[in-house]
């Protein structure tokens, strides 16, 4: 699956922990990013940007519960973040909790209307949940 990144505010977190483990993601160095992130995330508590990148490279490493705890976190702090809310729809799924991914995947879609991967995503899953917990997903009520 594709990590979305387009919500996220690069010039916010110039010189900063943050930054250089952004820079090891990139690299894909995910052990030594996550121990990175892992102090940013401690440091920059209000940082969305920290538990964002946390999360991918929580997915990145296979780490499915750290990356929905982490992206979660990221949620809270920007609920408005179309790409916090597909990352943790990546992270339900990969977790094989697939009504939690399709809510994350409905909410990027709500948030941007234009976020192709994730109205791919809940056209994927949509066939998958049984019709009686389809209301929790507020793009399918109407369906």
């Amino acid at each position: 699956m594709t990590i979305d990144y387009d919500d996220l505010d690069f010039h916010s977190i110039k010189k900063t922990t943050i930054a250089d483990g952004l820079e090891l993601l990139k690299a894909e160095k995910m052990r030594d990013a996550i121990l990175v992130l892992e102090k940013a995330a401690h440091q920059f508590p209000a940082s969305y940007e920290a538990f964002e990148y946390l999360g991918i490279c929580y997915l990145t490493a296979g780490l499915n519960n750290r990356a929905i705890g982490a992206l979660k976190k990221a949620t809270d702090l920007k609920p408005e973040s179309a790409s916090a809310h597909y990352n943790l729809g990546i992270a339900f799924e990969k977790a094989g909790v697939i009504e939690d991914a399709l809510v994350q995947y409905s909410s990027a879609v709500e948030l941007k209307p234009t976020h192709n991967l994730a109205q791919e995503r809940v056209i994927d899953l949509a066939n998958l949940i049984p019709e009686r917990n389809k209301s929790r997903i507020k793009l399918l009520r109407n369906k």
